[in-house]
Order: C-alpha cells, then sequence, then structure tokens
C-alpha cells in the first residue's frame, strides 16, 4: 500500500503510517464529522449573512447561533478529534489500545446527545448534554488509562495533554458557547490542545522533527496550563486579561514549534499537502495567538473563534483527514497537489471570515467567500465520503467479522 501511494503521490515521500494492532474506526467517526462539517457550514454562512444585515435577523437568531457552535465545535471537530484519538491515540501516547467494540459506543452517544442537546424541551435537553458530555468523558478517562500504562516520556508532553482536551470538550455542552469569550476558551483548551498533540505525531513521524522529552516536554505542559488558566480567567471573569492569555499561547507555540524543530523539517521535506497543512496551522495559531495582544480592548474575541476554527482546526483536518483516509483504502482522497490548492483557498476563506467582525469587507466579499467554501466542500466532502464508505467495506464492524 506504501508503494501504491508512493506512485500515486511522487513528489511526496512514501507515507510512514501509524502501527496499527486492530481494523480502522475512523470511518465510522469520520463520517459524522462530514455532516457536521456540511451543517456548520450552511448554518455558519446564515449567520454571517444576518450578523452582516444581508438577511433579515430571524426571531430566533440565538437558536440558530448555537446550534452552529455546538455542530461545529462538538460535532465536526469533536467527531474528527475522537476518531483521530481512538484510533492513533494510543500509538501516539505509546500505550495499549483497547478492543474497537469498547469504544464505538461513544459514536451514537454524541449523535443522540447533541440532537437532545438542541431540543427546546428543557428534560431532553438536559439528557442530551448529558449524553454528549459522556461521550467526550469516557475517552477521557480511557486514553488517561493508556497514557498511565504507556511509555512514560509521552505522558507529560502527549497523554495528559489530549486527555484533559476531551475534559474540556465534555464541558463543552453546559456552557454559554453563544458568548464568543467562552467559545474562544473552549477552542483553545480543547479542539487546538488536542490538534497540538496531532502535530507533535505528525512533525516527529511524517516531517522527521524531534519529540518533545525531557525538560522541553515539561516547559511545554507547564506553559500550555499556564495558558489555560490565564484564558480561563479571560473567558470566565475579564476578558481585559486576553492580552495575557494571548501571550501565553505564544509562549507554548513557540515551545512547541523550536523544540520540535516543526520549521526546519518542513523546509528540508519535500513541498506536500502535509508539510502545508501544518505551517497553515501553526501560522493560523500564531495569528489567534496575537490577535490580543495587538488589539488590546479592542479585541474581539468572534475573529479568533472562526480564524483558530475555519484557518487551524478545518485546515488540519482537511490535510490529515485526507492522508489517513487515503491510507487506509489505498485510494487518494485528492491529489497531493490538488489538495494543496484546496488548503490555501480554504485559508483565503478563514481570513475572510475572520476580519469582517472588525467592519472589514463588503457584501460582495461575503457572497463570494460563500460560493468559494461550497465550491471547496464539495471537492474535498465528495470524494471524502467515498473513502470512507471504501474503508466500511473492507473492514466491517468488529461485530460483522
Amino acid at each position: 500500500m506504501k508503494s501504491l501511494i508512493a506512485k500515486i503521490i511522487p513528489t511526496d515521500p512514501p507515507m510512514q503510517p501509524m502501527t496499527l494492532s486492530r481494523e480502522p474506526i475512523v470511518n465510522r467517526f469520520w463520517a459524522t464529522g462530514l455532516v457536521g462539517l456540511c451543517l456548520g457550514f450552511i448554518l455558519g454562512f446564515m449567520l454571517w449573512l444576518w450578523q452582516q444585515g444581508i438577511m433579515e435577523t430571524p426571531d430566533d437568531y440565538f437558536t440558530f447561533k448555537i446550534a452552529h457552535a455546538k455542530i461545529q465545535i462538538l460535532l465536526f471537530a469533536g467527531s474528527f478529534l475522537l476518531g483521530f484519538a481512538l484510533q492513533a491515540g494510543p500509538h501516539v501516547i505509546g500505550g495499549p489500545p483497547p478492543p474497537s467494540k469498547n469504544i464505538l459506543f461513544y459514536l451514537p452517544m454524541l449523535w443522540v446527545g447533541i440532537a437532545l442537546s438542541m431540543v427546546p424541551d428543557p428534560m431532553l435537553s438536559l439528557i442530551g448534554n448529558a449524553m454528549t458530555s459522556f461521550a467526550f468523558a469516557g475517552p477521557a478517562f480511557l486514553l488517561l488509562g493508556i497514557t498511565m500504562a504507556g511509555m512514560p516520556h509521552f505522558r507529560i508532553p502527549r497523554g495528559i495533554p489530549i486527555s484533559a482536551s476531551f475534559v474540556i470538550l465534555a464541558l463543552a455542552p453546559w456552557l454559554d458557547l453563544n458568548d464568543p469569550d467562552i467559545a474562544l476558551f473552549v477552542i483553545w483548551c480543547g479542539p487546538v490542545t488536542a490538534a497540538l498533540v496531532a502535530a507533535q505525531q505528525l512533525t516527529n513521524n511524517v516531517l522527521g522533527g524531534k519529540l518533545l522529552q525531557g525538560n522541553s516536554s515539561v516547559l511545554f505542559l507547564s506553559a500550555l496550563y499556564m495558558a489555560w488558566l490565564l484564558t480561563a480567567v479571560s473567558a470566565f471573569l475579564d476578558s481585559i486579561y486576553w492580552h495575557f492569555s494571548g501571550i501565553a499561547w505564544v509562549v507554548v507555540l513557540y515551545i512547541q514549534a523550536k523544540k520540535t524543530e516543526l520549521l526546519l523539517s518542513a523546509i528540508r521535506y519535500n513541498f506536500s499537502a502535509i508539510q502545508v497543512t501544518l505551517l497553515l496551522a501553526f501560522a493560523g495559531l500564531f495569528a489567534s495567538a496575537i490577535m490580543p495582544i495587538v488589539h488590546g480592548e479592542d479585541f474581539m474575541a468572534d475573529a479568533a473563534v472562526h480564524l483558530l476554527g475555519a484557518g487551524v482546526i478545518t485546515i488540519l483536518i482537511l490535510g490529515v483527514a485526507a492522508r489517513v483516509a487515503s491510507f487506509f483504502c489505498g485510494q487518494m482522497v485528492l491529489p497531493d497537489r490538488a489538495l494543496i490548492y484546496l488548503l490555501f483557498a480554504w485559508s483565503i476563506l478563514a481570513i475572510a471570515r475572520t476580519i469582517t467582525p472588525y467592519g472589514i469587507g463588503s457584501t460582495g466579499l461575503i457572497m463570494g467567500t460563500m460560493h468559494l467554501g461550497t465550491f471547496l466542500l464539495i471537492i474535498w466532502v465528495v470524494p471524502m465520503a467515498r473513502n470512507i464508505v471504501k474503508i466500511g467495506q473492507q473492514f466491517p464492524p468488529p461485530n460483522k467479522q
């Protein structure tokens, strides 16, 4: 299979796939993520049109807004992160993987939970929030157990942060995600923290960078939790502290990039989609962290939320998921060069969405961005769905084997 992929992408050295001790399960989680991506995209553009006065704002605007936040953070990003963590997590943190049948039930728990959490009935909504929380809390404690049984040098830089990130996602259904400050706290400490762990693995295993270990790993975790603390203070107590949070995240990103030799290893690596994915994502992370430092009291958390969501998390999912899905079924989601163009085009979309909270943009820009986003999604989602179906055909569910 590695030779096949090398032939399909001659400019990209053969993949160095993760070592698997069981059949893939990412396809089941990522199928849900595709649905979340499409629904979240539609809702997001409707909200954007309402916010900019292009369409008349409906009375239930905030209902649509909270639905968009839950779908994007918990269903879209959450499903892809769960798929990665439960499939590759044990390998990333060096511990024994649990049987697939023991973890697949978290997926319907997530589906039903998010659906119920958005219904008007208070009791059903409460049950939905609890189910959604369990869908993330279960994997969090599962990953923590694997961490403690795994390789000691992976506990501090990888196992503990990724386990903690799912605890934040488990808390998210109970938080006011309509508040941009709180949504920003959840994204930084949940999906972004998990993404930093994934980036460590990709930098080392694919680009040939260094591991975070020893004193560097302790420094990284210390800076990470200081960033968490300052982000929580900014989100829940007083937004005037966001510039301190931004400084803390810059330090976290600098430590990881410096100690893993991200830039140096990326420069040495052949021009490819995985290289572009990591560089664009880190550029988005640094820009998001610098925004509160530069803007000070004029900082708009909504802008940072969308830069992290569209310009970091989505970029990582588009690039990494395409690579993993291609590996599992031996058929490329997109040719490598085409995926590179898509990633750069999506970054333009993310920038357009980020600048509008500051009053920059026009109706033409928004409508053009909407058409561009629709085109890019069709290009990526259709072949990705094809690969997911193919993986499911090659590897049936554990109880049907």
